[in-house]
């Protein structure tokens, strides 16, 4: 039985699929629909050159329970990621969008009545009134001679902190120009990629070159993280994706990059290696195989800043319980290869024992084994249900349901 239908895209844009956040505490949900991308948009007006365009691109926050649209926000000419959600972060009532376009994080606030409304602007002004003291001071018409107040943040924290590594007045000098003027535009060029929310008052922030923001390719290219706070508009620490400090802190506080205090009662379920000896058994195994220590550690840094509701807490992901193939299937959201065999669930408890296995795609196996296969999953909070979802080129997509008896 069909409980309502709406229509959110209009007649040149359409609802993206792999887009959506769930706001538990007043059942609300934010989709996204958008017009076709533009490759070769030139960039105006304060947009970054090499990041393309699309026209329109619609957030709609709807009232689950009945279908109601509250309220939309609409960005024009720009470019989100709204790939798997990767663009917008929700936390209690506050959601980020970073425009990758025009470097800007837009801060959202979800009211109680179900608007929407712009909180904080981050990106070429820090401080509400940024703008407001250049204009009194006449330099808003050279406005564009100047960096984005993010970068000047971002700039500064380097400064300090290359300024500090050395003690020695008389080397000081010399070690600035080594550490930090020489590398000065390689700092100016980065920009930023991807954010999340720490708590209320601090944003983790990506930055990197342009070619890795757009391609989604970041394994190996060189990126920042920082710490923002969004009131003091101070960046309080800063890492680079090969820091060991920064991965010991994901190695042993990763729950804390899952920020998500919306107290739901099966969220706080989800096994990570700071909560499961297993899990950080099976990490600290594969770090020990791992050829290079620091191509390590910047694979791990990838997946950070951490996707919003990307994280699965079905139990049949808690390593504590089941072992399984992480290359074929994870509590992560994501695309993965498709093998020919089922995925095998092993028991922790009695390890030569399979409980169940899943095989998604086709039960005919009619398909070419050679023609190249993704699937990814969806996995119920506490029942014992999935979806698997396999896609093969120019052929229909295959839906699954699995449900253990």
């Amino acid at each position: 039985m069909m409980l309502y239908s709406i229509s959110l895209a209009s007649s040149n844009e359409y609802i993206c699929k792999d887009f959506f956040l769930y706001m538990e505490c007043h059942q609300y949900g934010l989709f996204a629909t958008s017009t076709a991308q533009s490759n070769d948009s030139s960039a105006t007006d304060g947009a970054i050159h090499g990041v393309p365009s699309i026209e329109k691109i619609t957030f709609y926050l709807v009232r689950l329970e009945d279908g109601a649209i509250l309220d939309e926000k609409a960005f024009c000419n720009d470019f989100i990621n709204l790939a798997h959600s990767i663009g917008a972060y929700l936390y209690e009532d506050l959601v980020c969008i970073v425009s990758l376009r025009y470097q800007t994080i837009h801060v959202l606030q979800i009211r109680d009545s179900g608007s929407l409304v712009e909180v904080r602007r981050i990106g070429a002004f820090c401080r509400e009134d940024d703008e407001l003291f250049l204009y009194s001071h006449g330099q808003a018409a050279q406005g564009n001679s100047f960096l984005p107040s993010i970068k000047q943040r971002l700039l500064s924290f380097i400064f300090r902190k290359t300024w500090n590594e050395e003690p020695d007045q008389a080397l000081r000098v010399q070690h600035l120009k080594k550490k930090f003027y020489f590398h000065f535009q390689d700092y100016v060029d980065l920009i930023i990629w991807k954010v999340q929310f720490l708590d209320r008052r601090h944003l983790f922030i990506k930055f990197g070159s342009v070619d890795g923001g757009v391609t989604r390719s970041t394994d190996q290219n060189l990126a920042f993280f920082a710490v923002y706070n969004m009131e003091t508009t101070d960046i309080v620490s800063l890492y680079q994706n090969s820091s060991e400090e920064l991965y010991s802190l994901f190695e042993h506080y990763y729950d804390h990059f899952h920020a998500n205090p919306q107290n739901s009662s099966h969220e706080k379920f989800i096994s990570s290696h700071s909560n499961s000896v297993h899990a950080l058994d099976q990490l600290r195994t594969i770090k020990n195989k791992a050829s290079s220590s620091s191509q390590f550690v910047k694979k791990m840094m990838a997946s950070l800043p951490y996707t919003c509701q990307s994280q699965s807490p079905s139990p049949y992901f808690d390593l504590s319980i089941f072992r399984y193939d992480e290359k074929l299937i994870s509590a992560i959201d994501r695309h993965r290869h498709c093998t020919e065999h089922p995925i095998k669930f092993i028991s922790v408890r009695q390890p030569n024992v399979v409980k169940f296995k899943i095989k998604p795609g086709s039960d005919s196996g009619g398909s070419d084994s050679r023609a190249k296969r993704i699937s990814s999953f969806l996995f119920h909070p506490f029942f014992p249900l999935a979806l698997s979802i396999q896609q093969t080129y120019m052929q229909p997509t295959v839906v699954n349901v699995h449900f253990r008896k």
